[in-house]
């Protein structure tokens, strides 16, 4: 039998999340809430009661987790299996799915010899968990939509922390269409009504409160409904930019100054090259996402304004085709400036060697780039050979986002 590590983190209480984040997907939290609904068993993300109780975790792996690990990745994929459901304090299990052995120790922890046909489902879908960049909702809802295992909606909603942190953010934003909805110029009432519609649409609670809403767009329930996922997606991106914008403001900064001692002639000339790619890559993933909020703007600017419902409708309906791409583009930012900050404060020197930056931005460049299908994704060869991808690019990544 295939021994399974007892997991590190001692309490398991301090990853609740309430569901879907970029870094954890909390089923736990989930199937507390949602356990007693038959969707929940019906449509599981996992077909195994346990596992689909279990977190998944976008983590970074530690030096003493080297040895476990099939992947020179820095971030890979990590279950955690609660000891007691109704006590996190206890720990639990903790399993990589690149690590040697995975598919072993998984069937040491869920043992099914009666169906094992089930397990083998469930370890696919780790695996295509673990190619995915995040967990964020509505990539994992875009990217299950179609999917001959369907799951249901629920697994997809924003987790309760985070729409605590977007409400008033929403609020402010949408205050003029509350105020179309309950056909009423703006006021103080309008205010206190944007800050409950923002609650109810990021609670997937809008088709039940906002009819007057689904009125002025003149939606079928079919269509609201898709049309709200639509709009609480979009509403989410704009929001995790803002929240990214600083952090990626300083990473560009601290890349263009860095100060690399040590290099040869050769060593500059490619470092300089890899520094440039870093930063226009880097811009580029922004402005696809900016341009998506920049068409969500215009469009919203009309409806609010009274004018092009029909316009609005059909963005907040086709809005999902690109939640692939903004999911991607969002870890990328994200993840390759953590990585950044992770490493300098480990840093006391306050400059880098040539040994040192030419694999940290070779891995920067192959992360952060984009590759169109049929493009020469082999540029500079002798720079790859250094790196190895912080972030995969997904095999079904759309990379044109566009409307």
């Amino acid at each position: 039998m295939s021994e399974v590590r007892p997991v590190a983190r001692s309490d398991l209480r301090n990853i609740l999340k309430g569901g879907a984040t970029s870094r954890i997907l909390d089923l736990h939290s989930i199937a507390l809430r949602h356990g007693e609904r038959g969707a929940h068993g019906e449509a599981p993300f996992f077909l195994h009661p346990r596992l689909n109780q279990a977190f998944i975790v976008k983590h970074t792996v530690r030096a003493h987790e080297r040895p476990y690990v099939m992947s020179n990745q820095p971030v890979v994929t990590k279950v955690l299996v609660p000891l007691a459901q109704d006590d996190l304090s206890l720990g639990g299990h903790a399993v990589f799915v690149e690590e040697i052995g995975f598919a072993a120790k998984m069937r040491t922890l869920f043992e099914r010899p009666d169906e094992p046909h089930l397990l083998d489902l469930d370890l696919i879908r780790l695996r295509e968990l673990a190619a995915l960049p995040s967990f964020d909702p509505f990539l994992l809802a875009e990217r299950y939509r179609n999917n001959s295992r369907p799951i249901a909606p629920l697994y997809f909603d924003i987790s309760d922390a985070e729409v605590a942190r977007m409400e008033k953010t929403v609020a402010e934003q949408i205050v003029s269409v509350v105020s179309l909805a309950f056909g009423s110029g703006h006021s103080n009432q309008d205010e206190g009504r944007a800050l409950r519609f923002a609650h109810s649409l990021l609670s997937s609670e809008s088709d039940e409160r906002l009819s007057a809403l689904r009125q002025s767009l003149d939606m079928t329930l079919p269509e609201f409904k898709a049309g709200m996922f639509g709009w609480k997606g979009i509403l989410y991106y704009r929001w995790s930019m803002s929240e990214a914008f600083a952090g990626l403001k300083h990473f560009l900064q601290q890349i263009k100054s860095a100060s690399i001692v040590g290099a040869s002639e050769s060593e500059r000339n490619d470092i300089e090259y890899m520094r440039r790619q870093i930063i226009d890559e880097t811009r580029a993933r922004w402005s696809s996402l900016s341009s998506v909020m920049e068409e969500y703007d215009q469009v919203f600017a009309r409806f609010s304004g009274g004018e092009d419902t029909n316009g609005f409708k059909r963005f907040l309906l086709r809005a999902p085709m690109c939640f692939l791409n903004l999911g991607h583009d969002l870890s990328v930012i994200g993840h390759v400036p953590g990585y950044w900050n992770f490493w300098e404060r480990q840093n006391k020197k306050g400059y880098l060697h040539a040994r040192e930056a030419l694999p940290m931005f070779a891995n920067f460049v192959l992360s952060i780039t984009r590759h169109a299908a049929g493009s020469d994704a082999a540029a500079a060869p002798a720079l790859r050979r250094h790196a190895a991808p912080l972030i995969q690019q997904p095999p079904d990544l759309v990379v044109a986002s566009t409307f």
